[in-house]
């Protein structure tokens, strides 16, 4: 990899390959309203503290416009319920945010969003397959303060087992992100009983990423992404990925985060993978994912 200056003076990762590559970020939140301006206070508090620099503005085109400067071709875009109540709304709004970027040369993949305390969590999700035609699910256990076995979301999995969506599992407890080793235990029993629902363990489980590499091997459905936790990259290895390129996906977190995706681009090229296992995890893995989402 080499990079790039483009006109706009930002650094563009140019990737040499041996085919064609379209570079998903499976991972990034344009978060609407007051939800989104609340999670960007989260994260500006850090930065007010000199703990980090945040690498991208709040305002969602600029973030797009960076996005695809730096190579981006497709996002994820991932809303998530912290609360009973909000998840019709955020999926409304993944819908509009996925219209109103119709001019835009980034493509974005529609997220959905539900939570165990809602009414009927299996409806929710049905609804954000058929009516806003969202192709992701996405569930942040430390923010909803939830366990994802939770069994009041069987309804919501076998929604999404049925017609092939991704589900976006944020592990964890703690505001840091971080996921504690003991907190596998959730996700392993959930594939367990849901063995074709194609379940994807956020940031690789960090900072127990070690620890999750198990689970490629008792579930054929599990994937995870290498998404940063604001400052650090999962802690994985070259042969972790080398033996399951075809279940990784490469994530940023934009727009709160402090590694750019030219940067963790960059990062992921250092360790050296074969052109085709790069390609699948740059976005081979993720569109795969999302063109088997039966609508």
């Amino acid at each position: 990899m080499r990079a790039q200056a483009n006109p706009k003076g930002v650094c563009s990762p140019v990737l040499i390959y041996r085919c064609p590559v379209t570079i998903v970020d499976s991972h990034v939140h344009l978060l609407p309203g007051r939800i989104g301006e609340k999670v960007r206070a989260f994260f500006t508090a850090g930065e007010d503290r000199g703990a980090f620099t945040l690498a991208y503005p709040a305002d969602h085109r600029a973030v797009a416009d960076r996005l695809v400067a730096e190579g981006i071709d497709e996002i994820w875009n991932l809303p998530y319920s912290h609360k009973t109540g909000v998840a019709e709304g955020l999926n409304a709004a993944s819908r509009t945010t996925v219209e109103s970027f119709g001019d835009h040369p980034l493509s974005i993949v529609g997220g959905a969003t539900v939570h165990p305390d809602d009414d009927d969590p299996a409806g929710v999700v049905r609804r954000a397959l058929d009516v806003h035609h969202l192709k992701v699910l996405k569930l942040h256990c430390s923010v909803g303060d939830f366990p994802v076995d939770d069994p009041r979301l069987r309804g919501a999995f076998r929604v999404a087992e049925e017609r092939q969506m991704p589900v976006v599992i944020h592990l964890g407890h703690a505001v840091n992100g971080l996921t504690e080793e003991h907190e596998l235990a959730s996700i392993d029993r959930l594939c367990g009983e849901h063995p074709q629902l194609p379940v994807v363990l956020a940031h690789f489980g960090h900072h127990s990423a070690r620890e999750a590499f198990s689970l490629f091997d008792r579930h054929p459905r599990f994937h995870a992404d290498l998404t940063p936790v604001v400052t650090a990259a999962p802690e994985v290895t070259a042969e972790m990925m080398s033996a399951h390129p075809d279940r990784i996906l490469f994530g940023t977190d934009a727009p709160n985060t402090a590694i750019s995706a030219a940067d963790h681009m960059m990062w992921l090229h250092g360790f050296g993978l074969p052109a085709e296992a790069e390609a699948l995890i740059l976005g081979g893995t993720a569109r795969r994912l999302t063109g088997a989402v039966r609508s």
